[in-house]
């Protein structure tokens, strides 16, 4: 197919100003796909991070960008190559890089996408206003199995973000003993069928859990939650870092004392994009009431500004036709 075809994107124009816009693609090459997006969803940590002008140091990135990993849509045009998916299919797609006149970190948050059909993902029945919330759920799957085998054992989320909410699910699904979910904000808590909430800090977690717990997910990206999750911990636990953090902070002595083991978790992989998925579709893991936030695309500063600055609300979801 021809360059030069028109979308609509949601554009971070430079730090703290974003539009919705007109942008050209390139040509689609004969292994990829051009998917129309029907729903994508609101990153609130990379996104915002993009908006507040602290781009990572990646050569000759700059603004005007679209960022985004989080669509969903039906595939309109397939190249001659393509054989993984035909046309009227509904597909998960992580951002594309597809656009001849404004750059893109990661992209998704466009009307059209161009990708490489190997790397969308066929719903195979989960709702297309639920799909983007595969790229968090796939994170976090990958979490959760970097945890190990959870069976019988006592384990707790704290941080019931996006990223937790999607951990805890996956967690209850893998025969925890005991289990609690921790977060400041009590709205965020109770939606996790099985956990036990804790509803003020990871501190009051161990008191709730005076024996210890075997292995915590550390979701809230917040450094010195590290010291307080090893006093909540079981000597030789496991901690599990779901979010980012740009400094740890904890005494060694914690951490030393309990001989705790550290583990880091970044990206989904693809193997997390379809585990994730083929839970979601079995019915394994229910996801509906976190995408019950939603905006057409033309409202986007106010979905912007609920997914950047509403405590109580856990994912944004764009709906753009």
């Amino acid at each position: 197919m021809n360059g030069g075809s028109a979308a609509r994107a949601i554009v971070f124009a430079a730090a703290g100003r974003l539009d919705l816009r007109a942008v050209t693609l390139r040509d689609c090459a004969t292994d990829e796909v051009i998917v129309e997006t029907r729903f994508s969803s609101i990153s609130a940590g990379t996104e915002r991070v993009l908006l507040d002008g602290k781009l990572p140091p990646i050569p000759h990135l700059g603004y005007p960008l679209i960022p985004g990993y989080e669509a969903a849509g039906v595939v309109t045009h397939c190249g001659d190559a393509v054989t993984e998916v035909k046309l009227g299919d509904e597909v998960f797609v992580g951002g594309s890089m597809c656009y001849t006149d404004v750059g893109a970190f990661f992209g998704g948050q466009s009307s059209r996408l161009i990708k490489k059909a190997a790397h969308v993902i066929p719903l195979h029945g989960i709702p297309l206003a639920h799909a983007p919330l595969l790229a968090l759920a796939a994170t976090s799957l990958h979490g959760v199995r970097r945890g190990g085998d959870l069976t019988g054992k006592s384990v707790a989320v704290v941080g019931m973000g996006a990223i937790g909410q999607f951990a805890a699910r996956f967690v209850a699904t893998m025969g925890p003993g005991m289990f609690f979910e921790s977060d400041k904000n009590p709205q965020r808590l109770g939606r996790i069928p099985g956990a036990q909430s804790v509803d003020v800090n990871v501190q009051t977690l161990a008191e709730a859990a005076p024996g210890g717990l075997d292995v915590i997910f550390e979701g809230t990206g917040h450094g010195p939650n590290l010291a307080l999750c090893a006093k909540a911990l079981k000597p030789g636990g496991t901690i599990v870092l779901l979010s980012y953090y740009d400094v740890l902070q904890t005494p060694f002595m914690d951490i030393f004392i309990k001989e705790a083991t550290l583990v880091t978790a970044k990206e989904w992989t693809h193997a997390d994009l379809l585990g994730a998925r083929d839970m979601i579709a079995n019915g394994d893991v229910s996801v509906a009431d976190l995408a019950e936030t939603l905006y057409p695309v033309e409202r986007y500063q106010a979905a912007y500004d609920a997914a950047f600055g509403d405590p109580s609300t856990v994912k944004v979801i764009l709906q753009w036709a």
